[in-house]
């Protein structure tokens, strides 16, 4: 008992008092006295004074701070304990919101799998011609008519000697000329194929690279009448690789010796040749061929210079014009202008490989695939904010024990992460599946193994980091950032005053994304529409179209007089081409008319065709008279010329042009207009109509235009025909292949890039309508949770169901007329740029727009309406018990 009554050292309860936190210093001595007591009795007075006086110092303030700091420290945030601690929170809140986690997984999923296959496509068109070890010193010389602001591909054949001559930058100069449509065959066998081919020599082998199999790379195409394979044709015509010295026949007239077999060239080049028949060769097979020529050219002619180390082509502007006014003459100056376009950049125009990228419609894919997952992560952020009331009380908890707002940041983080990761793995098997029909659809050389690659991996870790911050940064901060006292008292998140919230900004950007694509999608089909009724000026239909190996004028006749024979046939025409074709040839004239200085230069199309073109093709004679088979004389030929032509000579009245002359060539050689016909278009309707001759050049007929007595035949009268039209084409040219096209068909194919830019728009209006309708059901679902009490309340008070669905569905109406006042000038501007790329089109007309919202109206409210319809029928009793 009488330790009781013994007292610690006051020095020391002194500087508890002085010295210790005021707020705690009471309760801390209390202890310290417990404690000092039962020191006493169980090791003595003497030590007790010790521990005291040494507890009393430690519980000083400094020092007091320094062990609490020590003894309880906050822990690592991202130590694997902790993440596995989010991780497994993570799952099991993504379990108990099913249908929010379903919605958000799907959602993402789906906007990354379109953004992924975009990503494929637009890195393959971005791949061309990047494998060749001169790449940047290799460029097309390109021409250009000034005046008319229109650049060429082909050059004149004169080129390839001029810039031997005039060019001395030029380390290489490649001619490359394409023909196509011509029978190549293997002697004494039944093999035999139609082939396009180009004549080449020896110097595209040191500008391009090439891996040999077999063959000299200094000497193969140096001979004439020598042709080299790729490894795949090799193996088509001889069934192996071991074909040197070995004859294939071209047209049935030209034997050709195999010099050389290369390996299959990648998918990725714009020289896709695999038949190289030496340059020396073009005179054997083509005599009529003018290799100096500069008053005519055509695309398929097209020359290549690999320029010295350190040139810049810019710097050869001087040696273009040079070129220009020695061989062409200064009065070609202001018209005429020749540039150097770099390799990497013949894949997004017109190209010998025949297949081109289009730079705007992959800007508008990687603008679409960009909306697209925008419109998925939008709803995330929409879900994860509309779920905040629920989870509320969860954060003011974990503030209240202890947690710190980071931790509840890496949490939520944590939930979007393993929310876009699950929806990875749904988007690569989405894309997988998907990725054959894309593919088709725009025409791109993909495959499976695309998918799974390094690039295609690394962009995918890329893109779900890219979208779990786009979707979960937001959520994270909101939420994280709720008063502890604040959320366990209301549960929900504190709303403030906003006319307009973040999450209505979403949506009203969702659904005008929404409306701006379908509205793009409904005005390019007008387009597309309008490209496959148009007027053309000449008849399209029923015309079957034949290729010609031989138009020797006897061959010719006996081909027409077995065809006239069928009774499913009304008329034959041979020509260069059809009325409208991609592949022209255009043609210097000039009209002289009073003083020299005032004679008209006119750049003018060239339709060659016989006697029958006219009539075959529908097209109406304005004024004089028709062409002859005989009209074919060079001294002096004659030409019917389009109402744009004589308009360019100054003529309106098509009668005032007849017996008018023009001249072209050497400008000795003249023709006479003997005949006026009505404006046709020679091209496709993105170009306005040019300049246009038709004349007689038997050379130069190497297509048949057979048209059938009905212009609406059935499939029978169109079979008969055919088999009519093989049987005296084999006749007249055995041993060749048959080949036919339908001449509207052939037209359509000019739209092809307007028609994959539909399928493309038409698809992406689906998803982004589909995402935005999956997160427009998770918030109507949010918002029915939220007002259940309310809509109790309502009911008890007399409000009827169709009440109640109005209520519930007009917030979500005023969206989309706040997003259609958006869209539609959004939609204007952007539609009235594309329609610029067409000389004909359609005018946009304001319903376009008034459709587009009363749809997305349909469409939003037939999404809110199924769960305002399932809170409008709940008793109300259940309603107010469940608050």
């Amino acid at each position: 008992m009488k330790s009781n009554h013994r007292q610690p050292p006051r020095w020391a309860t002194w500087l508890l008092e002085t010295f210790g936190h005021p707020d705690t210093a009471e309760e801390v001595q209390g202890d310290l006295l417990e404690l000092y007591a039962h020191w006493v009795e169980t090791v003595g007075e003497r030590k007790a004074n010790w521990r005291y006086g040494l507890s009393a110092l430690k519980l000083l303030r400094p020092l007091a701070k320094s062990k609490r700091s020590s003894d309880y420290p906050t822990p690592f945030l991202l130590s694997p304990s902790m993440i596995r601690n989010y991780v497994k929170i993570a799952f099991r809140n993504l379990s108990k919101s099913k249908g929010y986690s379903f919605i958000n997984i799907t959602g993402l999923a789906v906007g990354m799998a379109c953004t992924v296959l975009i990503f494929l496509a637009v890195r393959h068109e971005t791949s061309y011609d990047k494998y060749h070890t001169n790449g940047s010193r290799i460029y097309r010389v390109e021409g250009e008519n000034i005046q008319e602001k229109h650049s060429y591909p082909g050059t004149y054949t004169g080129m390839t000697n001029a810039l031997h001559t005039d060019l001395p930058e030029a380390e290489l100069v490649v001619p490359l000329l394409q023909m196509g449509g011509s029978t190549f065959a293997v002697p004494n066998s039944d093999k035999r194929f139609k082939e396009s081919y180009v004549f080449a020599g020896n110097e595209l082998f040191h500008l391009l690279d090439y891996q040999w199999i077999t063959g000299d790379p200094r000497t193969a195409l140096s001979q004439p009448n020598t042709v080299v394979l790729t490894r795949a044709y090799a193996e088509k015509y001889f069934g192996t690789t071991d074909v040197l010295s070995k004859t294939i026949q071209l047209d049935n007239k030209q034997d050709l010796l195999v010099a050389g077999v290369l390996e299959d060239h990648p998918t990725t080049t714009s020289f896709p040749f695999n038949l190289l028949v030496s340059f020396p060769s073009i005179k054997n097979v083509h005599p009529d061929t003018d290799l100096n020529k500069w008053n005519g050219w055509n695309d398929n002619f097209q020359v290549f210079v690999l320029l010295k180390e350190g040139i810049n082509p810019a710097q050869l502007t001087r040696r273009f014009q040079h070129i220009v006014v020695k061989y062409m003459g200064k009065e070609a100056l202001p018209d005429k202008r020749f540039f150097l376009g770099p390799l990497s950049e013949i894949h997004y125009g017109s190209n010998l490989g025949g297949r081109s990228a289009n730079l705007p419609l992959l800007r508008t894919l990687s603008f679409i695939g960009l909306l697209v997952l925008l419109i998925a992560c939008f709803n995330f952020i929409n879900l994860s904010t509309a779920q905040a009331f629920k989870r509320a009380k969860e954060v003011g908890i974990r503030k209240a024990v202890g947690s710190n707002r980071g931790s509840l940041i890496y949490q939520f983080l944590t939930e979007a992460g393993l929310i876009t990761f699950l929806s990875v793995l749904v988007a690569i098997l989405l894309a997988w599946i998907t990725l054959p029909t894309m593919a088709n659809t725009l025409a791109v050389p993909l495959k499976s193994t695309d998918l799974f690659t390094w690039q295609t991996a690394l962009f995918a870790l890329a893109l779900a980091g890219l979208t779990t911050l786009l979707a979960g940064v937001y959520p994270a901060f909101r939420l994280s950032g709720m008063a502890p006292i604040w959320a366990l008292k209301n549960n929900t998140l504190a709303q403030g005053k906003q006319w307009f919230t973040l999450r209505q900004g979403l949506v009203v950007v969702q659904f005008t994304v929404s409306l701006i694509l379908i509205s793009s999608a409904l005005l390019i089909n007008q387009q597309l529409t309008f490209f496959r009724n148009a007027d053309l000026g000449f008849n399209k239909s029923a015309i079957i179209t034949v290729g010609l190996p031989d138009n020797k004028p006897e061959k010719l006749q006996a081909l027409r007089n077995q065809l006239i024979e069928s009774p499913q046939i009304k008329d034959v025409s041979f020509s260069f081409n059809s009325a409208s074709s991609e592949s022209n040839w255009m043609q210097g004239m000039e009209y002289r008319e009073g003083a020299k200085d005032k004679w008209l230069q006119i750049k003018t199309q060239m339709k060659m065709g016989d006697s029958h073109y006219l009539d075959t093709y529908g097209i109406q004679l304005l004024a004089g008279e028709k062409l002859k088979d005989t009209d074919t004389s060079s001294a002096s030929f004659k030409i019917i010329a389009n109402e744009v032509f004589i308009n360019r000579m100054g003529i309106s009245r098509p009668q005032d042009a007849i017996g008018q002359r023009v001249f072209y060539g050497n400008g000795q050689e003249f023709a006479t207009i003997i005949g006026v016909a009505k404006n046709f278009n020679v091209n496709s309707l993105h170009q306005k109509i040019d300049p246009t001759v038709i004349q007689v050049v038997p050379n130069n007929f190497y297509q048949a235009g057979i048209k059938l007595q009905s212009e609406q035949p059935t499939a029978e009268n169109v079979q008969a025909a055919l088999a009519q039209i093989e049987k005296a084409w084999i006749a007249t040219f055995p041993n060749q292949v048959f080949e036919y096209s339908f001449l509207d068909e052939s037209l359509a194919q000019a739209y092809r890039s307007e028609t994959r830019t539909a399928q493309l728009i038409e698809t992406s209006t689906f998803l982004a309508v589909l995402i935005a309708c999956l997160g427009l059901f998770g918030l109507a679902t949010f918002t029915a949770e939220q007002r259940t009490k309310e809509i109790g309340v309502r009911k008890v008070l007399g409000a009827s169901v169709g009440s109640i669905i109005t209520l519930l569905s007009r917030d979500f109406l005023k969206l989309v007329l706040v997003a259609v006042v958006i869209a539609s000038p959004i939609a204007w501007y952007t539609m009235s740029q594309w329609l610029q790329n067409f000389e004909f089109k359609v005018e946009i007309k304001w319903w376009v727009f008034a459709l587009t919202g009363l749809l997305m109206a349909i469409i939003a409210l037939l999404t809110v309406s199924f769960q305002s319809v399932r809170a409008a029928l709940v008793n109300p009793v259940k309603s107010l018990r469940s608050e």
